[in-house]
């Protein structure tokens, strides 16, 4: 009984302490941790989430090796685990391009980067001026040095209003995790499927379930795919997942 109190107190507080956050800055969230934490435990959520849930060794094979660096994780990126997953992810669907929405400092590129250094990633973020990041981040300032290799493009652009038509059908596995809004991921998930049309490939979401807005647009997506496809909510993640079958390429209505 004490221990739900404390989770109930954590869940609370850390609600209040976002619906504050969130009117000062996006990314000012310092409850995070045991606001997820409490979530999970008590499967208590601001939208309960409705996807099933997939075990993250349905979508990846066990044999493949994972690196990561950059484990420590900070506040409102994946987690160590959420990485790995993702990383595992790309590796055992051997996705060749990836386009990252959402690049904040680059972690995740730099982890794909180093773990499918053939690959062709591709992210974007905010211009410069436009940004708010926390603590004096700096969009894609992780992947910088590896810019030059040529298999990593850093783009900028509001991503609801971006022309990314020259990607649309070309991407192997889609990464979502930029602003939070229902609009603005409803957006960028119309995004994600119009550059995975036509082709067996994966798009993932960050925040599902932990956030609403993340949580309502993604729940929609089904309404918008034709082919048979794997949707569900990773277990042990905040993570979403849309994955083609086998020899199915996407096709949407």
């Amino acid at each position: 009984m004490g221990n739900r109190l404390t989770l109930l107190g954590q869940l609370g507080y850390g609600f209040l302490r976002m619906c504050t956050a969130a009117a000062r800055s996006p990314f000012d969230r310092s409850t995070r941790e045991s606001f997820i934490a409490a979530s999970f435990a008590l499967g208590a959520y601001p939208r309960r989430p409705r996807l099933a849930q997939v075990a993250p060794t349905d979508l990846i094979d066990e044999g493949v090796p994972v690196q990561l660096v950059r484990c420590a994780s900070e506040k409102w990126q994946v987690t160590t685990f959420e990485l790995a997953v993702i990383v595992g992810v790309a590796k055992s669907r051997a996705a060749g391009h990836i386009f990252e929405i959402g690049t904040f400092d680059g972690r995740t590129t730099l982890n794909l980067h180093i773990n499918m250094p053939a690959a062709s990633l591709a992210t974007i973020d905010l211009p410069p001026a436009e940004q708010r990041l926390p603590d004096g981040k700096v969009a894609g300032s992780l992947i910088r040095e590896h810019l030059d290799a040529g298999t990593i493009k850093q783009l900028y652009g509001d991503s609801t209003r971006f022309d990314f038509s020259p990607y649309f059908g070309t991407q192997d596995l889609v990464f979502v995790d930029a602003r939070h809004t229902y609009e603005n991921v409803r957006s960028d998930s119309r995004t994600a499927l119009r550059l995975v049309e036509g082709r067996e490939g994966t798009i993932l979401w960050h925040d599902y379930a932990n956030t609403p807005g993340v949580t309502q647009a993604v729940e929609e997506v089904p309404s918008m795919v034709e082919s048979a496809v794997t949707f569900g909510w990773i277990r042990g993640t905040s993570l979403a997942v849309l994955a083609t079958a086998p020899g199915e390429p996407l096709r949407l209505r």
